[in-house]
């Protein structure tokens, strides 16, 4: 299953990165949504034909995989309208504007704290009654249930999915107030050179490996950037989705025949390699 995924995954995000150069907000965002329906399309006909093999891989299909997708199409509509809707007017009227949203976001996070605090902390114990089909209701109801169909979806599934969408946009939200607030910052050039954007093209499963890597060793913020705070912002720099890196350190830890820091080994021999080389460039 997961190299059938990583396929449609890794396809998808290179559509998206290409879609999202195009200037125009409604091109880009009608653009994105047929994109983003083919893709789920494409999941979706993946459930039909692929016969799970234990109630474990439907769980993280339904926990991870799938929200990870529907998050990506939450993520699009909210930002078009982020975009569209800012108001013409003074840095502050701007900024109160941003601010609000947040704030609004912050809101839906408290009035879901008990599922968000699961989602956050990446705890298993509920996984049964969560993600599985046909499970029984929910001890806690949701506060918003979503449209469609039940055999590709789980309540809980999207409500994971909404905290994915949403959390990106806090980030794309604090990019914008930055600006607004620090008008002397230039955030697209250094020293009068041009920034180049950058795109994670490697495994996701690497960027996992380098999130934990980077945490462990605190090497963001004197070490009080928290895991989950580094995972986002990777991922809203390198243009990669990780979803619940909890869950995808699973997969690290599977390797412990093999090696569990597969990446870092091979990035540790190349540069070797090249001290040896006598080359640095």
């Amino acid at each position: 299953m997961n190299q059938q995924i990583e396929k449609l995954r890794s396809k998808l995000t290179d559509d998206l990165f290409e879609i999202n150069e195009i200037e125009s907000p409604l091109e880009k965002l009608s653009k994105a949504s047929k994109t983003l329906e083919v893709a789920i399309k494409d999941l979706n006909q993946f459930i039909e034909k692929h016969q799970f093999s234990d109630e474990e891989e439907e769980i993280t299909f339904f926990k991870i995989i799938k929200p990870e997708f529907i998050a990506l199409r939450i993520e699009e509509v909210m930002r078009y309208n982020l975009i569209v809707n800012k108001p013409i007017g003074t840095a502050e009227i701007q900024l109160k504007y941003y601010e609000d949203e947040l704030k609004a976001l912050q809101s839906f996070f408290r009035m879901n704290s008990f599922h968000y605090q699961y989602y956050r902390t990446g705890v298993n114990d509920l996984d049964r009654l969560y993600f599985l089909r046909g499970a029984q209701p929910l001890s806690v109801p949701l506060a918003e249930m979503p449209d469609g169909d039940y055999a590709y979806l789980t309540p809980m599934s999207f409500l994971f999915a909404k905290f994915i969408s949403y959390e990106h946009i806090q980030y794309f939200i604090l990019e914008q107030i930055t600006p607004l607030k620090y008008p002397e910052l230039n955030l697209s050039s250094r020293n009068g050179n041009q920034v180049v954007e950058m795109k994670w093209t490697g495994d996701s499963i690497n960027i996992v490996e380098l999130a934990y890597g980077i945490w462990l060793t605190g090497q963001l913020n004197n070490g009080n950037a928290s895991l989950n705070q580094i995972v986002r912002w990777l991922e809203a720099n390198l243009h990669v989705t990780i979803g619940i890196v909890q869950r995808r350190f699973i997969e690290i830890e599977r390797r412990k025949r093999l090696s569990p820091t597969k990446y870092v080994d091979q990035m540790r021999n190349a540069i070797i390699q090249k001290i040896e080389s006598g080359n640095a460039l």
